[in-house]
């Protein structure tokens, strides 16, 4: 057994990041001097970069109010490095195409390091929004050329589609896909100048349809909102593994 997974595995459930994608990743943070790092869906990854980083910078950022409270309570303390936002989703438009994402100007604006992130992990928002193509558009001006993208989840077809238009925006190199488990990541690195003004349309991608994604987006969470209320009126943690832990400061 790796250290990983002698240190993770009681963290794992089936929604967060596998042990073997932490393994990758601290491989390569062991290969590589790595200062900063962005993330987009905050958890047992935001975690890991607390303590395998101490002294890097880490900005995170979740839509759920919930989950980053709990990644808040649980990642180290012993160094001021590392913020994790509350960033509820929005409708917006980038290249001409219509996108739900983060609501993170002013967070991702104050809170980057002077240099451009050495990497980027995309991990959010929840897959069937079509919403991670977004999270690239919006932090292009905190990256350069040898910033490290991630992408979790590489092995659906909306991240492989998402990957597509992405290269076909910007010049992009070292693409590799990892199999890591019953899942997979993609690595990649971009030059962020994009090639052209507007990107292609897409049936996917249109201001109706984000609508109704986003509605059906809020219309869930309330449903597990309620749920998640039910099961604290009867004293019971759904996620046992995901308490808020008292650290002191709730």
């Amino acid at each position: 057994m790796s250290s990983i997974s002698d240190e993770f595995a009681s963290r794992i459930n089936p929604v967060s990041i596998n042990i073997e994608t932490l393994e990758f990743l601290e491989s390569y943070i062991k290969d590589n001097e790595v200062n900063s790092v962005l993330e987009f869906g905050s958890g047992v990854s935001t975690e890991f970069w607390s303590e395998k980083l101490p002294d890097a910078q880490i900005l995170s950022f979740d839509n759920s109010r919930r989950y980053a409270r709990i990644t808040n309570s649980r990642i180290s303390k012993i160094h001021d490095n590392i913020r994790v936002h509350y960033a509820p989703l929005k409708r917006m438009k980038f290249f001409g195409i219509h996108y739900i994402s983060y609501r993170l100007t002013k967070q991702l604006r104050v809170g980057s390091p002077k240099s451009p992130f050495d990497i980027v992990f995309i991990d959010g928002p929840p897959g069937f929004l079509h919403a991670r193509e977004a999270t690239l558009f919006q932090c292009i001006d905190y990256i350069d050329e040898n910033t490290m993208i991630v992408i979790d989840d590489a092995e659906r077809e909306i991240e492989r589609k998402t990957i597509e238009r992405w290269a076909s925006m910007f010049d992009m190199k070292d693409l590799q896909y990892h199999t890591m488990g019953a899942k997979e990541i993609a690595t990649f690195r971009i030059t962020p100048q994009p090639k052209m003004a507007n990107l292609p349309h897409n049936d996917i991608h249109t201001r109706w349809n984000m609508i109704k994604l986003l509605w059906t987006f809020r219309k869930r969470n309330t449903m597990h909102n309620l749920w998640l209320l039910k099961m604290r009126l009867l004293n019971r943690e759904p996620f046992p593994d995901q308490v808020i832990e008292d650290n002191g400061n709730e």
